[in-house]
């Protein structure tokens, strides 16, 4: 059963060391593309500066999402230094990140990283270790 709070599932994203190799390869090999990229900064909780780079190629209405860690650390280079290179997360889309956040807290979800009003990543528990984004989507 599909819960109404759930809009659209968003995208899925893959931790990269070197997101060129991995488009020419998704490219040339799967087809996908075209790509488009912005780069993504800010500082963490201890207030030290980060930089990463993001790609998207829609692919039936679902977005894949490469994240490539260029400085400082963040999610993705944990992930990447534990597990390697992989599927970090999927993101759904909800009407109200804060109520989301609270019902699935409350399930037993545990909160990772919280942008209030924005988005939030969650481990769900269980053996799978797959993340979920809950986000507020477009403007």
């Amino acid at each position: 059963m599909t819960d109404a709070r759930y809009k659209k599932f968003d995208h899925v994203s893959i931790a990269v060391r070197d997101a060129a190799k991995v488009i020419e390869t998704w490219t040339n090999v799967l087809g996908i593309g075209p790509w488009s990229s912005h780069d993504l900064s800010g500082t963490d909780a201890k207030g030290r500066p980060w930089k990463a780079r993001e790609y998207r190629a829609e692919v039936a209405g679902v977005d894949i999402e490469l994240i490539e860690p260029i400085e400082g650390r963040i999610v993705q280079s944990r992930f990447l230094d534990e597990v390697g290179p992989g599927l970090h997360h999927v993101s759904f889309t909800v009407d109200d990140v804060e109520a989301t956040l609270a019902e699935l807290e409350g399930k037993g979800a545990e909160l990772i990283v919280h942008n209030p009003g924005s988005f939030a990543y969650l481990r769900t528990g269980g053996p799978d270790g797959v993340v979920v984004e809950i986000s507020r989507g477009p403007n």
